[in-house]
């Protein structure tokens, strides 16, 4: 009895977790999205914060000005010269996308994840 109520329960956690994960999205979508924050990842790289806050919608707009991304370079460069994507995905929450890269330098890897909203603008980015 003890077995299957602990078997329910685990049963019953996995599902709440899967629940509350975004939704997949079409291969098509998935593209589009990561083509653009690849895109956004590259500028950062190389610095070019105008053309990243070109990307942000009215709210990070204001959020996050182009002299407040400029604290980002030591977070860049410490992390070394950039090699590659090493893997990425795309979901799809209350109309936003999430977009989530994992980017491989010669020092340290780094997390991208990028928020666009139906516009297709950048509504939110993170760097871990």
């Amino acid at each position: 009895m003890r077995r299957i109520i602990i078997t329910l329960l685990g049963t019953c956690l996995l599902l709440m977790l899967v629940a509350c994960r975004g939704n997949k999205v079409e291969d098509a979508t998935a593209e589009i999205y990561i083509t653009k924050a690849e895109a956004i990842v590259d500028l950062l790289n190389e610095g070019n914060y105008e053309a990243v806050y070109d990307t942000f919608d009215d709210e990070m707009k204001t959020g996050l000005p182009v002299i407040a991304m400029e604290e980002l370079t030591p977070i860049i460069k410490e992390s070394g010269s950039f090699k590659e994507i090493d893997k990425a995905s795309v979901e799809e929450e209350e109309g936003m996308y999430i977009t989530v890269l994992v980017a491989k330098y010669s020092d340290e890897n780094r997390i991208f994840t990028l928020t666009f909203n139906g516009d297709e603008e950048v509504a939110g980015l993170f760097i871990k």
